[in-house]
């Protein structure tokens, strides 16, 4: 029983603590990154929070480092975007910058190639738990 409440313990305090968990942090970014089809572009693995500050309760900076591994090509997304049809123009131009982006940050990327990312993140403590602060 004493094990028991010693646990609870445990989970309460680290609940109620100042900083998000680096799990928190992992699972996050992960989403960010996956997200509007991340996940058909890459893998996000080897996640790892290098530093953090807590600036106030509701407020956290985070330092990670994780790998990317690309599942296609920049070619192979370049010909999806050009034989895909789209019901609107702004779609395709949408597309075609988000391409453009993906190219000057990474390169021309073959599939299978694995790039180190480092970023800094801001996390943000709301009434529904943290979440990132415009990533």
């Amino acid at each position: 029983m004493k094990k028991i409440s010693l646990f609870m313990a445990c989970l309460f305090l680290a609940a109620c603590s100042g900083k998000p968990s680096d799990r928190q942090i992992e699972q996050l970014v992960s989403e960010a990154l996956l997200s509007d089809g991340g996940a058909e572009t890459y893998s996000v693995s080897d996640f790892e929070k290098t530093n953090g500050l807590a600036k106030n309760e509701q407020f956290y900076i985070a330092d990670v480092r994780y790998q990317l591994t690309f599942k296609k090509s920049f070619d192979e997304l370049s010909d999806q975007v050009i034989n895909t049809p789209s019901e609107s123009p702004f779609e395709t131009v949408g597309a075609g910058f988000k391409l453009m982006t993906m190219r000057m940050q990474y390169g021309d990327f073959k599939k299978g190639d694995s790039i180190v990312k480092e970023d800094r993140v801001q996390l943000i403590k709301t009434e529904q738990g943290w979440r990132l602060d415009d990533y």
